[in-house]
């Protein structure tokens, strides 16, 4: 038996595959013949796919439906075409086809297999076409667990979790229009609450890791003649065969999350594109084809209204004496009632009506309290620890260790987007400057402590067991 590795696109990752001799090969498609079609592809994953249980199980758990379907089908392709007598057939079709379902080969010039892949490679080039497949529908115990799943990795959001969940149970449902996007929300809140961060994870989590979100910076659009980058440029004008920023994606990947960010900074034009696609789940593009929306959840995040917020919390004095001081610093939390009126104030008054019912939801994001910031500044350190998993290095610290990511870095003006800096700052870059100046073997534990508003480091290495020597 020999190994051979092979890059998966659909998994982001290399996957090492078994090549067994023809006769046992032989032998084992002898063995299973008389299994359905289904079951043969099961055993044939199990048996051909290195470690299928233990390290690409629970990537394929993380995946919708329809993006674990297309990674089991890559891994059945490059299990074919490293072992070609378990499916001849089945082999020739993947030579001529123009699925695009034959994985990306590591190409080394000593590979007994290296031009038979080439040959593939080759036709593919000649034949391939994009194919475009519907995913399959989210099954309905995946569905029942998204709300967990997004209160889990978004802290303090309840409220608006519950919100999104509740719309999009009508899409589950096949009880939505069918002229609109699955969902179109308007998150608001200030700067650092989860808004971006919401839109992210419910979109791994519906449409899996095989695409990328739909990531529109509205900052990008402050005059009224940028909104054509969205679709392209009119005829005659340069740049017109390239498409549109958001129409190209769309036609490439129907089955996403569209986040238009700080939808403030953009220009009013920019509403009219999308007043078509909130009401129809369509756009006409600078070439006259028409772009699909009806598969794809719209969010739209703003800090409307977060300005005067703010200003009440860290300014001093009243009337004509009041200033706004913004050295100032505050932990104080603004009540929801105030929070819920001036942020319908502000979006009343800079969106138009129209624009406004044509969205499902207007969701306000929470402040967030000292407690949702503890458990944030956990989840920050998790992610200094898997990195340093990777190295054989683990990471011990302290409660002060969390008390001090949330003084140095969280107040109510920034939000717990402070707390990924000083875990930046202060934690990694520290642990990188250990490591690169001495020598850290694996199983060096690096304990943290934050004292005297300052994190300390202690370094504990692994102690070498002495050999047993033989008896004089």
């Amino acid at each position: 038996m020999q190994i051979y590795q092979i890059h998966i696109p659909e998994l982001h990752t290399s996957v090492k595959f078994k090549v067994l001799p023809v006769d046992d090969v032989l032998e084992f498609v002898s063995k299973h013949k008389r299994k359905s079609e289904e079951n043969l592809r099961k055993e044939i994953l199990q048996t051909f796919v290195y470690n299928l249980h233990t390290d690409i199980a629970e990537s394929l758990n993380m995946m919708s439906r329809t993006a674990a379907e297309r990674a089991l089908e890559a891994l059945y392709a490059g299990a074919i075409m490293l072992n070609p007598s378990l499916d001849p057939e089945y082999w020739i079709t993947m030579a001529f086809s123009t699925a695009p379902i034959v994985p990306v080969f590591d190409q080394d010039d000593d590979d007994p297999y290296f031009e038979v892949k080439e040959f593939i490679r080759r036709q593919r080039k000649k034949t391939d076409q994009p194919v475009k497949k519907k995913p399959v529908k989210m099954t309905k115990q995946k569905f029942l667990g998204l709300e967990d799943h997004l209160k889990s990795k978004v802290i303090g959001q309840d409220p608006a979790v519950e919100e999104v969940v509740s719309a999009l149970t009508r899409s589950q449902a096949d009880l939505q229009d069918d002229n609109r996007p699955l969902g179109v929300f308007l998150f608001a809140g200030s700067s650092g609450v989860g808004k971006t961060h919401l839109a992210n994870e419910l979109h791994k989590y519906m449409f899996g890791n095989t695409s990328p979100m739909v990531r529109i910076d509205c900052g990008e659009f402050q005059h009224k003649h940028e909104n054509q980058k969205l679709t392209g440029s009119p005829p005659g004008y340069v740049g017109h065969d390239e498409g549109g920023q958001l129409s190209n994606q769309i036609k490439n990947n129907p089955y996403t999350v569209v986040l238009l960010d700080e939808v403030e900074k953009a220009h009013q034009d920019i509403w009219n594109t999308f007043l078509r696609i909130f009401d129809e789940g369509t756009l006409t593009d600078a070439k006259g084809e028409i772009v699909d929306f009806k598969n794809t959840i719209i969010i739209l995040t703003t800090n409307l209204g977060n300005d005067k917020i703010v200003d009440d919390m860290i300014s001093t004095g009243t009337g004509f004496t009041q200033v706004v001081d913004f050295e100032r610093k505050t932990s104080k939390i603004p009540s929801r009632e105030i929070v819920t009126k001036r942020t319908n104030e502000a979006v009343n008054k800079y969106f138009k009506p129209e624009l406004l019912n044509r969205i499902d939801k207007t969701i306000i994001f929470n402040h967030l309290s000292r407690e949702d910031c503890m458990e944030i500044a956990k989840l920050e350190m998790l992610v200094t620890a898997g990195k340093l998993s990777k190295k054989g290095i683990s990471i011990e610290y302290t409660e002060n260790v969390i008390d001090g990511l949330i003084n140095l870095g969280i107040d109510t003006v920034r939000g717990a987007r402070g707390i990924s800096q000083v875990r930046r700052d202060n934690i990694e870059t520290e642990l990188a400057t250990a490591i690169v100046r001495t020598a850290v073997p694996k199983g060096t534990i690096f304990h943290i402590d934050y004292l005297d508003d300052k994190f300390c480091f202690d370094i504990q290495k692994p102690v070498k067991k002495k050999r047993a020597t033989d008896k004089e």
